[in-house]
């Protein structure tokens, strides 16, 4: 083929390309300024960009509070571990239990229940990062351990 029929081929496909994006811009700025009379070009733009800066600010106004709601959701409970366990093998069920609360930092506590038939006790015991203060019996262990995973 000539070469100056392929420059020629190639010209006409690039206005069509160019004329097809100026019309594409134009409908665009049309559809922008259908509701502002004539002369209300700059104002019309304004406005837009007034819009926009609000925008940037409610958005930066949202990023702050989910990044705040984020830091406050590490405080509540989200790890629970619960082993329910007979302390006594000569009597009674698996009434008596470990239970492990912990934040998202996996400090809380375990609240462990010791039931006989004569009456039921209740032990607390603290956990800071994920370890206790004081050692911790065999189902408290199992229980922190289910927690953390």
């Amino acid at each position: 083929m000539n070469i100056n029929l392929n420059l020629g081929v190639i010209s006409i496909i690039w206005l069509l390309l160019l004329s097809g994006f100026t019309y594409w811009f134009f409908l665009r700025i049309k559809n922008l300024l259908k509701d502002s009379k004539e002369g209300d070009f700059i104002k019309t733009f304004k406005t837009i960009e007034e819009i926009q800066n609000l925008n940037t600010k409610d958005l930066k106004d949202v990023k702050t509070e989910v990044v705040n709601l984020a830091n406050d959701a590490l405080k509540h409970i989200q790890k629970i571990g619960l082993v329910k366990f007979n302390p006594f093998n000569e009597s009674g069920g698996d009434h008596s239990f470990s239970l492990v609360l912990l934040d998202g930092n996996k400090n809380g506590i375990i609240i462990t229940s010791l039931h006989t038939r004569e009456r039921t006790r209740l032990y607390t015991k603290i956990i800071k990062a994920g370890k206790g203060l004081v050692e911790l019996s065999e189902e408290e262990s199992k229980a922190l351990i289910q927690a953390l995973k």
